[in-house]
């Protein structure tokens, strides 16, 4: 394993959530889909872990201003019913997110003003078994691809191939100062000041969650 990290350290707020993850979910009880945090082998629900990572990750798009969470109206049931959708639209901002984050994916997506759930829907990629480790696995290996995580295949019983990641000890620094607080701040700013949208963004987390897991029929 290499201890090298690029210059200067970049991490985007979801990643940091994904870090240290125990300060951003509960642990995870008997029956929920578990993830094992890097930075202190706490194993916590991973459902409420991948909320907080995609919340961090679109709440940091939107305060940047480079792309904006925009709640549209609209009608259904030849315009009995009125719905509200949340699409994710190109702003005027200039901020820049490392490549292979969720929010590089975000401001890159914003440019054809998609719902939020779509996009979602999309970064999982397929239906699984578990889209919340899915993504999970996703924030990892963006965080891998920039060389901040080493990453190894585990093959078990000879037959299936996993992969796991570790977190050097030179990124591991760099992560400490990155500013978690930071991102545990604008959640709590975001749920605050914005409810409504807030609690928009969480529905379309757990739509996306529900499509997007595998049949058993």
């Amino acid at each position: 394993m290499s201890d090298a990290v690029p210059t200067p350290p970049a991490f985007a707020p979801s990643e940091l959530a994904v870090l240290f993850g125990d300060r951003f979910a509960p642990e995870g009880g008997m029956l929920a889909s578990k993830e094992e945090i890097l930075t202190s082998g706490v194993k916590v629900n991973a459902e409420k872990l991948c909320s907080a990572a995609v919340q961090a990750a679109l709440w940091a798009v939107h305060r940047s201003g480079v792309a904006t969470l925009e709640l549209r109206q609209g009608k259904a049931l030849f315009g009995l019913v009125k719905t509200q959708t949340l699409h994710v639209v190109r702003g005027s901002g200039a901020a820049v997110f490392p490549p292979h984050t969720l929010e590089s994916v975000v401001v890159q997506a914003a440019q054809s003003g998609p719902a939020v759930q779509t996009l979602l829907e999309g970064y999982i990629g397929g239906e699984v078994a578990d889209p919340s480790a899915r993504v999970l696995e996703a924030v990892k290996a963006g965080m891998a691809e920039r060389g901040l995580l080493d990453r190894e295949a585990r093959r078990t019983m000879m037959v299936f191939t996993t992969v796991a990641f570790a977190l050097p000890p030179a990124a591991r620094a760099a992560a400490e100062r990155a500013g978690v607080d930071a991102v545990q701040a604008l959640l709590r700013d975001a749920e605050q000041r914005e409810p409504a949208l807030f609690r928009a963004v969480q529905k379309d987390i757990d739509g996306a969650r529900v499509t997007m897991t595998e049949s058993r029929d």
